[in-house]
């Protein structure tokens, strides 16, 4: 089923987008409810059912969107090509699960969705975490980052959180100081919610010394490459 709606996201992008696949990440919400989600009504006819599989699809689908984009990004700049290869799903944790363990009477592994690995030394650079509706998993990212930070081999790790901000979470006390003062760098694939976000911190926080300095952690997801960059250069 999950193959069905990622082939078909493949073909929207394709038909209706003209392979763009920025385009249709900023519009992934739009894409998801019109020409996927009714694909899964001939799986669950009964509306509770199908409702509560969609969450679950609907994840993996945005997992996927913003895989597809970053892969895209790599693996058409020479640079980018040449360091870093973008991986998801199996590849996390059978081949990198000893970079993002956390070990503790057991092997505990964080949240998460996509890795980006430096190929020439075989090592994680950052652990992107993708979320269209927030709920306490930006709590979670947080206290991920915290705990890797204790250990010598995980602590230069960058958390990446890439959402849709779909409920407009972002502005909560909570999540503002985590965007902020703890994760890495935050992206947003809505153009609109971006911009509301932006406008809303500016005008409560934006005569504060260090707000401009803070406020390049929060960007759009187009920015993304130029993060890439600096990884890069550190």
């Amino acid at each position: 089923m999950l193959e069905e709606l990622k082939r078909q996201y493949e073909h929207v992008v394709k038909s209706i987008y003209r392979g763009d696949l920025l385009e249709s990440l900023k519009n992934f919400d739009s894409i998801s409810e019109k020409d996927l989600r009714p694909l899964l009504g001939k799986y669950y006819p009964n509306q509770k059912s199908l409702n509560q599989a969609w969450k679950t699809c609907k994840g993996s689908l945005y997992e996927y969107a913003v895989y597809r984009y970053i892969e895209n990004i790599v693996k058409n700049d020479k640079k980018l090509k040449d360091m870093f290869e973008v991986v998801m799903g199996d590849d996390v944790l059978n081949y990198y699960k000893d970079q993002i363990v956390v070990r503790n009477w057991s092997d505990i592994f964080p949240d998460v969705d996509i890795l980006l690995i430096n190929k020439k030394r075989s090592l994680v650079t950052a652990i992107i975490s993708c979320k269209t509706s927030l709920r306490e998993r930006l709590t979670e990212t947080a206290f991920w980052k915290r705990e890797l930070e204790k250990t010598k081999t995980t602590q230069d790790l960058k958390f990446l959180f890439i959402t849709t901000d779909k409920d407009n979470e972002l502005g909560t006390e909570t999540n503002r100081y985590i965007l902020l003062h703890v994760i890495d760098y935050a992206f947003i694939t809505n153009m609109e919610k971006y911009n509301e976000l932006i406008k809303a911190y500016k005008k409560k926080y934006g005569e504060r010394d260090d707000f401009s300095h803070l406020l390049a952690k929060v960007r759009f997801i187009d920015e993304i490459k130029e993060v890439f960059e600096d990884f890069i250069k550190t």
